[in-house]
């Protein structure tokens, strides 16, 4: 399908874009604070999908994020999805690219 979105990034503060780039999560994650863009979620492209990832501000002392991944399509089971807590904004992008690489 010529022209068809794989994935799109939709960010609390109102921030979306389709098939986001390496550059372009490093900045809306950047772009996350405490307050009114507290996180992204990439969502896939084809509505027939079942999968999502989010990316999120942590409260409290120790601050960075938190990437939740939820994939359905893999997990019919509906496991409790996995969480990690990296903190430097292009790591959490290699990951989430990845992640999706794999869907």
């Amino acid at each position: 399908m010529l022209g068809a979105v794989e994935y799109y990034a939709d960010a609390e503060g109102g921030a979306y874009l389709e098939d986001p780039t390496h550059a372009d999560l490093v900045q809306l994650i950047q772009g996350l604070d405490q307050a009114s863009n507290t996180f992204v979620v990439l969502y896939p492209g084809d509505d027939t999908r079942d999968w999502f990832i989010s990316v999120a501000t942590r409260r409290g002392v120790l601050g960075g994020y938190e990437i939740e991944r939820h994939d359905r399509d893999t997990d019919p089971d509906q496991a409790p999805p996995t969480k990690t807590t990296p903190a430097v904004p292009a790591d959490i992008a290699t990951d989430v690219l990845d992640w999706i690489s794999h869907r």
